[in-house]
């Protein structure tokens, strides 16, 4: 069994996620957060373009990522065939951030959502015979 002085040794619990040569850490600070962290961890790591972790983040972490030779097309400013070995910054955000941003998101329905549940509602209504 963990107990509390454990748990506080252990936490925040960091999980890194990436796309490509992007990379960010999600952080859980309770045991609770930790399933959420995994989840959205995986899940922004597929739909990155849909969340702007850079304004959620409360800090940041250095990393360095090497551009293979591969990537012919991203080594334009080393010599060719030649690795470059780049410093880049990361966003550290708390997956509370995350949970709070999706609750914001969804108590304020767009005109078109509150639209269409209208009609569904409409649609729903029996007509006496």
């Amino acid at each position: 069994m963990l107990n509390k002085r454990k748990i506080k040794q252990i936490f925040p619990l960091d999980f890194y996620g990436e796309d490509g040569s992007w990379r960010f850490i999600i952080r859980a600070y309770t045991p609770d957060e930790v399933l959420d962290a995994m989840y959205w961890r995986a899940y922004v790591s597929c739909h990155r373009k849909e969340f702007d972790l850079l304004h959620m983040a409360v800090d940041k972490f250095n990393y360095k990522y090497n551009y293979s030779a591969s990537d012919t097309s991203e080594l334009h400013l080393g010599a060719v065939g030649s690795p470059m070995r780049v410093n880049m910054m990361g966003p550290i955000v708390p997956v509370s951030h995350l949970l709070a941003k999706l609750s914001g998101q969804d108590t304020q329905p767009s005109s078109a959502t509150a639209q269409s549940a209208a009609d569904a509602q409409v649609s729903l209504q029996v007509k006496p015979s």
